[in-house]
């Protein structure tokens, strides 16, 4: 198992990376007319399908039995389906972020309701307790009951689809693994991503340092996300 998940880790490196370059790419592309336009849907689109490809692959290497190479084809089939987790996500995103809005909003009437009934003043812990609910909620739950949803999609097929991966998602094992991903994989590399060595002298090595940095961070961030893959599809086959 340590090899497959050392190959899925650096399959998602060097597809990360690519889709990286791809976003590049779209970024450079002038707007300016309908050429232009058209060229920047087809990059979209190739971005979009290699994502699902990708994400596929990964899932369902952790899924078959045999090579790795197994779960190419399916995946490629069914890598448009990618759409339908990042909807989920998205969705979990707009509703996080408008409660994240509601609770900016009123979080003063609701201080000024406590201490009208109560005189109690000491309310900032329940509005810092509120921003980590809401946090948790996006990074951990949206984050668990996507990859879920993806497992099944890239295990069953659409027609295959079955509600249970909903519940599968909303294990204790699944979202452990997911908050763990997430405070080490990525909140923890990003305090570090403008971190840089005091002694180090403003010349050549401080780009180089940089480099290999950014590179060991993302390294990281992937295998924070192999680990929340792996534990989606074995949930999804059953095996956990």
């Amino acid at each position: 198992m340590i090899r497959r998940v050392a190959a899925v880790a650096g399959w998602l490196v060097a597809g990360h990376a690519l889709l990286g370059m791809l976003y590049w790419l779209l970024l450079q592309i002038p707007e300016s007319n309908v050429w232009m336009l058209a060229s920047s849907l087809l990059v979209l689109l190739a971005l979009v399908w290699l994502a699902g490809a990708i994400e596929m692959t990964a899932l369902l290497a952790f899924a078959v039995d045999g090579p790795m190479r197994d779960a190419l084809s399916p995946a490629l089939r069914r890598a448009w389906l990618i759409v339908l987790p990042c909807a989920l996500f998205a969705a979990t995103w707009w509703l996080t972020g408008a409660a994240a809005s509601w609770h900016g909003r009123y979080a003063g009437q609701v201080d000024a309701a406590i201490i009208a009934r109560t005189g109690w003043t000491g309310t900032a812990w329940l509005h810092e307790a509120a921003d980590w609910l809401i946090a948790a909620v996006r990074w951990v739950i949206g984050v668990s009951v996507a990859a879920a949803f993806a497992a099944a999609l890239a295990i069953g097929g659409l027609c295959g689809l079955h509600p249970r991966w909903v519940g599968r998602g909303l294990r204790w094992r699944p979202l452990g693994v997911t908050a763990a991903a997430v405070a080490i994989g990525f909140w923890l590399p990003l305090q570090a991503a403008y971190w840089r060595p005091a002694f180090l002298p403003p010349n050549w090595m401080e780009p180089a340092f940089a480099a290999v940095k950014l590179a060991v961070l993302f390294v990281i961030t992937q295998l924070a996300w192999t680990a929340v893959l792996r534990t989606a599809a074995r949930m999804s086959r059953g095996a956990d």
